[in-house]
């Protein structure tokens, strides 16, 4: 775990250093918080995001559930005036959450992206059945929301939507070159990537 932070370096020195960005120069619009498809269910907004980081409430911040609910969508880079892409920014606080050991109420997120990148890394591509159903399952949701999907399933298959061949993942051609990419992440983040 490295933790560089010291009593030289503030909390917006770090994020600075480490994102890329120029955290002090947002001016507020508040475009990005317009924008992020997610900002009305955050707990806090994209800009404020920002403001608290110059505010140094760090603790508030590492331990949101604003900052593991970003998709990296880019919307909010696409909307900003100045081209600040606060998708790195929230990269960074998530990882420094995650160093610094911060628990987050938001519980959902992290392990949907987990799965998600388990089934890229395993298969070499994202497969959205055994996304749902493994998402499902660790939700402990599966008999709830299973029940409403039933509606929907055989419809898919008398349409040709889906066939039986989709239930099962495939693993693509390239598989093994993807897992050498999280093979490699995973030493550059010390054997600490998911």
């Amino acid at each position: 775990m490295k933790v560089w932070m010291d009593e030289k370096h503030s909390f917006l020195e770090e994020v600075e250093a480490r994102s890329g960005q120029k955290v002090q120069e947002c001016y507020q619009c508040s475009k990005c918080s317009g924008g992020c498809p997610f900002s009305g269910i955050m707990d806090y907004a994209p800009n404020s995001i920002l403001e608290m980081i110059v505010y140094n409430m760090k603790d508030q911040l590492l331990s949101s559930k604003a900052i593991q609910m970003c998709v990296q969508c880019g919307t909010c880079g696409a909307q900003c005036p100045a081209g600040f892409e606060l998708f790195e920014v929230i990269n960074v606080l998530r990882a420094m959450a995650k160093e610094e050991g911060y628990i987050t109420n938001e519980k959902k997120i992290p392990k949907m992206n987990e799965i998600f990148l388990g089934e890229v890394k395993n298969l070499g591509r994202m497969h959205e059945v055994n996304l749902m159903l493994k998402n499902m399952l660790s939700q402990g949701q599966f008999v709830k929301d299973a029940a409403s999907l039933i509606p929907i399933g055989p419809p898919m298959f008398l349409k040709g939507i889906m066939g039986p061949g989709d239930m099962l993942g495939h693993k693509i051609q390239g598989q093994s070159a993807v897992a050498r990419i999280f093979e490699n992440v995973e030493k550059m983040q010390g054997g600490h990537a998911r």
